[in-house]
């Protein structure tokens, strides 16, 4: 069994889109020196265009004092080179969601990390065991999956390669917990760990229905907002079957799981969708039309209610 590196004060960042951001910016804010890495400072720029506005954001929002702004952005050091990850902690790879993708990543963060730095995936669903091979040491990797928007999302998965070292996953739990994060355990290496593969099921019903025409886009999305769902801060859905009963849930499943979707490939719909390059807002139209939206103005609305409701769960605190 390796020693990993406990004492960690610096940690690189591989990948700053939207998850790589977030991401940079809840280390900065928890004190880290952040190296992110990129393609190209173009990209890294836009990067650090949108911390800056998030941070802006946290500040009117009052769950951060505007004096901070500036430390926690003077923290996060933008670069090209993976020669600047030699004097790193800590790695996290946040690159596009391709084994391929990733794996090509770590065997660059490898060569210049030293052995004993743990090299973490925040991939949402892509197996840790799988990822890990093309490490020389598969034992130094683990997962560590955040959730969008990862800047303020609560709750962190860990997920350990059957290759995996213990103290590693161990390590990471240290870590979540000094960013002022939940961790919660996977305890088995299985596609999709365990927010994904409920999302997946709800998203994959949530399209049958649309494509069916059982209900419009709006009516769908509006019975999980105020109907079931706004309650799952409080209730998660064992919470909710123990509540109702197991001999409704049990009754109900006789007659249900017979007429739910259980296609085991994406639909036709999305298949379509993605072909006629309707990707939703990055493209401007998906199930919705984003044409005439400020998606700047949709995307801070949307955070300002999550912030609201964090709060209101005593996940976020506003600063005095």
């Amino acid at each position: 069994m390796s020693t990993y590196r406990r004492d960690i004060k610096k940690v690189g960042i591989i990948g700053s889109g939207t998850m790589g951001r977030g991401i940079c910016l809840v280390f900065a804010q928890s004190g880290y020196q952040v190296t992110m890495v990129d393609l190209n400072m173009d990209i890294l720029s836009a990067a650090m265009g949108q911390i800056k506005m998030l941070l802006q954001v946290f500040v009117n929002e009052k769950i951060l004092k505007a004096e901070e702004v500036e430390p926690i952005l003077s923290r996060i050091t933008p670069c090209i080179d993976y020669q600047e990850l030699k004097d790193v902690d800590y790695v996290l790879e946040a690159a596009s969601e391709s084994l391929d993708v990733k794996k090509q990543v770590f065997t660059q963060a490898e060569k210049y990390t030293a052995s004993d730095v743990i090299l973490a995936s925040n991939t949402s669903g892509i197996s840790i065991t799988s990822l890990s091979k093309c490490l020389q040491n598969p034992a130094r990797m683990a997962g560590m999956h955040w959730w969008n928007p990862a800047f303020i999302s609560p709750v962190v998965e860990l997920i350990g390669g059957e290759q995996g070292d213990p103290q590693a996953l161990d390590i990471t739990r240290e870590l979540v917990l000094k960013l002022n994060r939940i961790p919660v355990l996977v305890k088995k290496d299985i596609p999709g760990f365990l927010g994904n593969r409920m999302q997946y099921a709800l998203m994959r019903e949530a399209v049958y229905l649309y494509e069916n025409d059982v209900a419009s886009a709006e009516d769908i999305d509006l019975v999980v907002k105020a109907g079931f769902a706004f309650k799952y801060p409080v209730l998660g859905p064992l919470e909710t079957l123990d509540l109702a009963g197991m001999d409704i849930f049990y009754n109900v499943s006789k007659y249900l799981f017979a007429d739910l979707d259980a296609s085991q490939q994406p639909s036709d719909f999305i298949k379509g969708r993605v072909d006629e390059g309707k990707l939703g807002i990055k493209s401007k139209q998906g199930f919705y039309d984003y044409n005439e939206v400020d998606v700047g103005k949709l995307t801070g609305a949307r955070t300002k209610k999550m912030i609201a409701l964090l709060k209101s769960q005593g996940y976020l605190k506003e600063v005095e």
